[in-house]
């Protein structure tokens, strides 16, 4: 059972790690041009960016860490808590941007943050495949013992 969990950590990390790269290069698409005021606004937008860049990975480094606590088995055994182990971490990143994008977007009309969304979404959707498929493989290996 550690080599399967150990398996799903593995994948849920280098799946982290790509999403995170393509982040980067998402947000590093923007072209600097104007006058110099908006040059500055850009390049501050840029910064942020990056910071939010950086906060991203380490809150996707947690995520995978705690797929790790389904080593321990009353988590393993629990439906609920290895949910939790899986989409906890990532549902709250989530509910938190999507809540700061809304404020964002109601009060300024624009939002720097709509691509973290995106991405924190669609690592929320594929980490939610994940934890189908790990709980499929458990079932299927609880069966077979005695």
């Amino acid at each position: 059972m550690k080599k399967i969990v150990f398996r799903f950590w593995i994948i849920n990390f280098l799946m982290s790690n790509v999403l995170f790269i393509i982040y980067r290069i998402v947000i590093a698409e923007n072209t600097i041009n104007g006058n110099l005021f908006e040059q500055l606004m850009q390049f501050l937008e840029l910064l942020l960016n990056i910071f939010f860049a950086f906060i991203y990975l380490i809150a996707m480094i947690i995520s995978s860490f705690t797929v790790l606590l389904n080593l321990i088995e009353k988590i393993r055994n629990n439906f609920y808590l290895s949910l939790l182990t899986f989409l906890g971490i990532p549902s709250f990143c989530v509910i938190f941007i999507m809540i700061k994008v809304l404020i964002d977007f109601s009060i300024n009309n624009l939002t720097i943050l709509k691509t973290l969304a995106i991405f924190s979404i669609t690592y929320l959707f594929l980490t939610a495949i994940q934890f189908l498929l790990f709980r499929k493989k458990y079932n299927l290996i609880n069966k077979k013992l005695p």
